[in-house]
């Protein structure tokens, strides 16, 4: 399963390169509070049904500030509602190498993994949200989800 999404990262980087440079030598002038307020521009379109304009403010900030965990996670849900699970998978594990205990994250890929068919993955990271609540206790209504989804996939047939 790791070299499957070890593929899935490396082609959407592939498609979508970072620049490694600050946001500072890049774009003089352009400053954090520039950020939070595209960031709550995004947040709004969001709240209005306008998925596709989010994604393309979320795919900005992920590129300006490539650290920032909140801005990958915002881009991943808007890829997400609109059905591009392989994409947003891709967005989150990208999250995720940032920031491995991000319990939302985690889960979202869970989720991802379920709408696109991949079981092992799926089981892979619900069991690993179960963790990281056991290990931060944070988000309980993930975990308490995860299990749940986790029991279904037990009463199962393969």
């Amino acid at each position: 399963m790791e070299g499957e999404m070890e593929r899935i990262l490396r082609e959407h980087f592939r498609r979508n390169p970072l620049d490694q440079r600050t946001l500072g030598e890049r774009f003089q002038g352009l400053e954090e509070r520039h950020l939070e307020a595209a960031y709550a521009i995004g947040q709004e379109l969001m709240r209005r049904g306008k998925y596709g304009k989010a994604e393309s403010i979320f795919y900005f900030l992920a590129l300006m500030d490539h650290l920032e965990v909140r801005y990958w996670r915002a881009l991943g849900v808007s890829l997400w509602i609109q059905k591009k699970y392989g994409e947003a998978l891709g967005v989150y594990l990208g999250a995720y190498f940032l920031d491995p205990k991000e319990i939302e994250v985690v889960a979202a890929m869970a989720e991802c993994c379920m709408a696109l068919g991949d079981r092992e993955g799926a089981k892979e990271f619900l069991e690993q949200t179960c963790e990281l609540f056991e290990e931060e206790g944070k988000r309980e209504d993930l975990a308490r989800r995860a299990r749940v989804y986790l029991e279904m996939m037990k009463g199962e047939k393969r």
